[in-house]
């Protein structure tokens, strides 16, 4: 586990790397193209770049699997260690000129994730967490442990949601949660720093866009401070391929509040 750790210290340092590149677009971020429905911007580009760059340089035996890098083959499903990349999470939230978009690496060993780093460069706060021996936050040049909330029962939890992606069957979760506040931003990643930050509990997503680079880092994270995640079914996520999205959308949760809340959403969702 010593080696996951001297990992990390590597990709928190190019996670800030690549914010510092992100937010040289910031506020003069130029064309935005369309992916499949998604923005699209330079400062993707260039971070991808710069991230898949040094990582490949670095560790050069592991796979990775990069948003902004075309998939040619399965290689990356395969591999013992494949790292795993978003990066630039949020990129409506960065055109808008808002704080919730975030740089993203995280690493899959045995396909399962293992470590994760999340930057998000506005709000100046880095989330970090190695499975197995914990979770922090740095943030104003210091660095505080995390742990999630023991918040258990639907009704008295903060339930952060998407501010791009409201629809209809998001609106239906809430209705049957009845939590006691909803809370949106942008990132997935930012959505479960709050959550390990003990600044929100549950994070739902009832879309079967969510991909496999939005939830490794962050699942890696919520893990290591307590929390689980799962899919609408109360089910673990899956990295095995070769989908590259989690078909059956998903819960970040603290984990005291997993077994009421999979209870009160199972069957509610039997299409996406």
């Amino acid at each position: 586990m010593s080696d996951l750790l001297g990992d990390l210290a590597f990709v928190r340092d190019l996670a800030l790397r690549a914010g510092e590149e992100v937010m040289t677009f910031y506020g003069a971020v130029g064309d935005v193209g369309d992916k499949q429905g998604e923005p699209v911007t330079a400062a993707d580009h260039a971070a991808n770049e710069l991230i898949t760059n040094e990582l490949a340089s670095r560790f050069p035996d592991d796979a990775i699997l990069a948003e902004e890098t075309p998939v040619e083959s399965d290689l990356w499903s395969r591999s013992k260690r494949c790292w795993v990349v978003d990066p630039l999470d949020g990129t409506s939230d960065f055109v808008k000129g808002r704080e919730g978009f975030a740089v993203m690496i995280g690493l899959l060993v045995d396909g399962v994730p293992a470590l994760g780093a999340v930057h998000v460069p506005k709000a100046g706060r880095t989330f970090l967490g190695v499975v197995g021996e914990g979770a922090e936050e740095e943030r104003d040049g210091e660095r505080h442990s995390l742990k999630t909330s023991s918040r258990a029962t639907a009704s008295e939890l903060r339930v952060i949601c998407s501010i791009a992606h409201r629809d209809a069957n998001l609106e239906r979760a809430l209705e049957v949660l009845a939590p006691a506040e909803t809370l949106s931003v942008g990132s997935v990643g930012y959505k479960v720093g709050k959550i390990v930050a003990d600044e929100a509990d549950l994070y739902i997503a009832t879309t079967d866009r969510i991909s496999l680079w939005d939830t490794c880092g962050p699942e890696a994270i919520l893990h290591a401070a307590g929390g689980r995640f799962l899919n609408l079914d109360g089910k673990p996520l899956s990295y095995a391929g070769p989908h590259l999205n989690h078909k059956r959308g998903l819960l970040a949760t603290n984990g005291a509040s997993a077994d009421d809340v999979s209870a009160k959403i199972a069957g509610k969702f039997e299409k996406l």
